[in-house]
């Protein structure tokens, strides 16, 4: 009774461990609201966020281009959230003395769209841009500043954060005083903010007055503490460094949600014992989610879009434009070539990994010292790095440094001539460039098949051969009615596993072929990877591993299931 009311008492949830839960299930979904928004708005590009996406990715380029992080703040307004400068100067070192100098620079010094070079005075400049010529615009009506100058024209500031272009620069080499005329181009006052490049900290803030204030436009002061240069700049109201974490740690946070949502649900259904067990799983599965089921998702996305791999933040969603290119198009001659090629490659890797497996697990099916060493040197590729291998097996087939070779000839070809026999071009002629690539896949794999079926041949129990023998059978009968029958499902999976590595074959075509001469060694993968690092086309590469991906899915489904009814698995 008393053991019973314990187990009753273990599997009771407690009231502090339903808060427990129904405050982390609030947490999560306050989570996972940012997350999303952050995911929505920066990898699906939503309408209702691009105008502070692109601010905030303009603030990116410019910190970047300043040698400085991400600072400030901006505002939704866009580009009439600019403004005005039509005047500014700055004095340096004390009045009088030898260090004093003194910078003054006036918009209406400069006409609009006169140079893209920067507009500058000997210390004053505003940078200029690859989108226009010049910073400079007309003003409807003279503007009078209290300095009592009248302005017509106005160098307008569009950015915000620390910005190299749309903004005032200026260099000291000491203490200075800036003092700035401007308006903001908005019906409030906006502030201005001067931002030292060196370490990105706001030096000083100062509001200009909006566009409809009455009376002369009056100067903004600021005081600059040490040499240095800065940029002065538009301060919205909105961080522009909080903003960017979040749009490029948006996965994780939305990830993070989910997992305080599933967290706090478990909690208000299960005990804290069982909890305990599902803490000591959450780690794997959110790796996996990370980092294995998320790209998938994303690739996806990508194959949607006319994302390219040099101007991944400039894409546009295009429905299905990439697959109507790779089946309907140009895109689908080089499909079928390139999956032709891969079938072939996958077929031979596959005869070679079974066959001479199998035959070789037959010749070195003894246990002793000699076969022991020999069984050593035979795996002993299977160590070897891909791409190693595939330089040693390029200069043994193409080598222009081998002796006794010239450009077309290998190691290979000049041991064959030592008897007279003329040897193809293997690397170079289209119809013997994947047999070369075969010798070094041959190499490498049939050793890793012979320990498979060595270690599966040992578990066969030898009862079955000794009954045989006595029945009569010969060692062909013994072969085809035990060996083979009872090596079915490690031929399964010697299968499934081949043909899955041999259909994602890439490191040895990169480095023997690059995928030619032409087309004739251009495997999926090789395909993929050119469309996305050579011809940068990132959006197509994606719909191409999605299509492949699903034949893979597809096929190896359909074997397992094939087998599943075909192979027997009792011993």
């Amino acid at each position: 009774m008393n053991r019973h009311a314990e187990f009753r008492k273990k599997k009771r949830i407690t009231p502090k461990q339903k808060a427990a839960g129904a405050v982390m299930i609030v947490l999560g979904v306050l989570v996972f609201a940012v997350g999303l928004l952050g995911y929505l708005a920066q990898d699906w590009q939503l309408p209702a966020f691009s105008e502070w996406v692109s601010q905030v990715r303009r603030a990116r380029e410019a910190a970047q281009n300043a040698g400085t992080r991400v600072t400030g703040a901006f505002d939704l307004n866009g580009d009439e959230s600019g403004v005005h400068i039509f005047a500014a100067s700055y004095h340096e070192g004390t009045a009088g003395g030898a260090d004093y100098a003194e910078d003054a620079i006036a918009a209406d010094d400069f006409d609009p769209g006169e140079s893209k070079k920067s507009l500058k005075s000997s210390s004053l400049q505003f940078p200029g841009t690859k989108e226009r010529n010049s910073l400079v615009v007309a003003e409807e009506a003279p503007v009078l500043l209290d300095s009592g100058a009248e302005a017509s024209r106005a160098f307008k500031i569009r950015m915000a954060g620390t910005s190299k272009y749309d903004s005032l620069k200026l260099t000291v080499s000491g203490p200075a005083e800036l003092r700035v005329w401007a308006l903001s181009s908005m019906d409030e006052a906006r502030r201005m903010v001067l931002y030292n490049v060196n370490n990105g900290e706001e030096t000083a803030v100062a509001f200009a007055p909006a566009s409809g204030a009455a009376g002369a436009v009056p100067a903004m002061t600021f005081s600059i503490p040490q040499k240095g240069t800065y940029y002065l700049t538009v301060k919205g109201d909105i961080p522009i460094a909080l903003v960017s974490a979040l749009l490029n740690f948006a996965i994780p946070i939305l990830l993070l949600g989910l997992v305080l949502i599933f967290n706090g649900v478990m909690l208000l259904i299960q005990n804290w014992e069982e909890m305990k067990d599902l803490f000591c799983v959450e780690p794997v599965l959110v790796f996996f989610l990370l980092f294995v089921y998320y790209p998938v998702i994303d690739l996806i996305r990508i194959s949607f879009t006319d994302m390219k791999i040099l101007t991944t933040n400039e894409q546009e969603f295009i429905g299905f434009a990439n697959y109507n290119w790779l089946f309907f198009q140009s895109g689908s001659r080089y499909f079928l070539e390139s999956l032709t090629v891969t079938a072939i490659y996958m077929f031979w890797e596959v005869v070679i990994t079974l066959a001479g497996g199998m035959l070789l697990a037959l010749l070195f099916n003894r246990m002793t010292r000699s076969f022991n060493f020999m069984r050593s040197i035979v795996f002993m590729p299977k160590y070897i790095a891909v791409s190693t291998s595939a330089v040693v097996f390029l200069w043994i087939l193409y080598s222009p440094v081998a002796t006794g070779a010239n450009q077309s000839e290998g190691i290979l070809n000049y041991a064959l001539s030592l008897f007279g026999i003329t040897g193809p071009h293997w690397l170079i002629d289209a119809g013997t460039a994947l047999s070369g690539i075969l010798m070094l896949t041959g190499w490498r794999v049939v050793g890793y098949g012979m320990m498979i079926y060595l270690s599966a041949m040992k578990g066969i129990p030898g009862d079955y051969y000794e009954a045989a023998t006595i029945d009569g059978a010969d060692g062909v009968q013994r072969f085809r009615y035990i060996t083979l029958p009872l090596l079915a499902p490690t031929t399964l999976f010697l299968f499934v596993t081949t043909f899955i590595a041999s259909m994602k074959v890439f490191q040895s075509v990169d480095v023997m072929t690059g995928g030619g001469p032409g087309t004739a060694t251009n495997v999926m993968v090789q395909w993929i990877y050119n469309l996305t690092f050579r011809d940068f086309r990132t959006a197509r590469g994606a719909a191409v591993s999605l299509v492949f991906f699903l034949i893979l899915l597809v096929f190896t489904a359909a074997t397992m299931r094939v087998s599943n009814k075909s192979v027997n698995y009792d011993s």
